[in-house]
């Protein structure tokens, strides 16, 4: 079982990365749709109460947050306040950038003292979080099978709904998980790595089909990493005995590999901001890519260094 203090940093970490996440992809959802429709004001309204309860968790805990959070850029990365301007400029949005603002001066903390007010109170949050997840994963499948049927344009293809469905999925396993004050499964925790991994192809495909064509270096890169780095990893993921040792050569081969990744990424956004590289996206896309990344080094480096 987790103990208090457990239980509210790991509530922190999945809230504070997971609220932005799913906030991204309502702003995603909303943007795939030309005309209004019911499908873009529910996502404009799951994208509000997601932003809402952000920015109750930074109030209530007066900005102090896990430091290897802050430090892996799985909250807010050193991009996100100009993507959201940028997105916002280019489709008249408001993405509510005084969270981002105020999560700019997040304060870092290894400890944290809990009554048994803050713990009632993250709990309820965590509650809060699990009834928007669920919302954002009814309207999400809705919208895919609609868009399967052929009864339903959406600029986000259907290979974006699945992603995204999987990632909030993964939110709710946590957030359940942290209710019932239980610690990780080891074997789960092993399945979770291969999804990352899985995860992170993905994102790295999105990005081939997304950039200008004529970004010759950068397609050149994603190609090496789809068809080369990560094509005999999960064939390796597939295939190899189940054992300790393959299980951390595995993990320090997607470590690897995951961090190519984030530096391109990173350097794509650069490129972005400097108006020397576009996608067929919104800004804050790529910036919601460049989180999960992180998140997934962060994932993997803890497990990487508790083995």
């Amino acid at each position: 079982m987790l103990n208090e203090q457990e239980f509210y940093e790991q509530s922190l970490n999945a809230n504070l990365y997971y609220l932005r996440t799913l906030r991204d992809f309502c702003i995603n959802i909303q943007l795939s749709f030309y005309e209004n429709n019911d499908y873009k004001a529910r996502a404009v309204t799951l994208a509000k109460r997601s932003q809402d309860l952000g920015r109750n968790i930074i109030t209530s805990t007066n900005g102090v947050v896990p430091s290897k959070g802050l430090d892996y850029q799985i909250y807010y990365t050193k991009y996100t306040l100009a993507t959201e301007k940028l997105t916002e400029k280019l489709f008249s949005l408001d993405l509510a950038t005084d969270i981002t603002e105020n999560s700019l001066k997040l304060t870092k903390s290894d400890t944290f003292d809990t009554t048994e007010e803050t713990i009632a109170q993250m709990s309820n949050i965590n509650q809060r979080a699990l009834n928007i997840a669920n919302d954002f994963i009814d309207l999400s499948k809705e919208i895919m099978s609609e868009i399967t049927n052929n009864n339903l344009f959406s600029y986000s293809y259907p290979t974006m709904y699945n992603f995204m469905i999987i990632t909030i999925n993964l939110y709710i396993g946590e957030l359940n998980r942290l209710q019932e004050r239980l610690r990780k499964d080891p074997i789960i925790a092993l399945d979770t790595e291969y999804g990352y991994n899985i995860s992170s192809y993905e994102i790295t495909s999105f990005l081939r089909g997304l950039i200008d064509p004529s970004a010759s270096a950068y397609i050149e890169i994603l190609d090496n990493i789809l068809n080369d780095s990560y094509k005999e990893l999960l064939e390796d993921y597939n295939n190899l005995p189940l054992s300790p040792e393959n299980q951390k050569n595995l993990t320090e081969r997607s470590i690897a590999i995951i961090r190519r990744i984030r530096l391109t990424i990173s350097n794509m956004l650069q490129d972005l901001l400097n108006a020397n590289l576009y996608f067929i996206i919104e800004p804050l896309a790529i910036d919601n890519f460049y989180r999960n990344i992180n998140y997934y080094l962060y994932v993997l480096d803890t497990t990487n260094q508790e083995s």
